[in-house]
């Protein structure tokens, strides 16, 4: 610890001498906060509630591939964008829809 404090001690020394030497006058940093961070935290507080929550009643199997296939390029945007929990509920949704082929055979 003693051999560290005198390392501080030392390299201190140095810069003071080149500070008066260049007449620095040290001084703290005084910059605005930047808000990126704060956009992140309202992500994390988004309502995910507006994705589609009720499907629509298909008459064919083609009706339902062709939306379950819209759905598949609607979950590969939402990742493009690291939109994820939106990207995984049409998923989920698009699982849903999978299991109702069977429904049409």
């Amino acid at each position: 610890m003693k051999r560290a404090m005198d390392e501080t001690n030392r390299r201190r020394a140095i810069q003071t001498a080149y500070n008066e030497e260049n007449g620095i006058t040290p001084a703290s940093i005084i910059r605005s906060v930047d808000m990126a961070l704060a956009t992140v935290v309202q992500a994390d507080y988004a309502d995910f509630t507006a994705v589609e929550d009720g499907l629509p009643e298909f008459k064919s199997q083609q009706e339902l591939d062709a939306y379950a296939a819209k759905l598949e390029v609607e979950m590969r945007e939402y990742a493009k964008k690291f939109e994820f929990e939106k990207a995984a509920k049409v998923r989920d949704t698009v699982k849903e829809l999978r299991t109702k082929e069977f429904l049409f055979a």
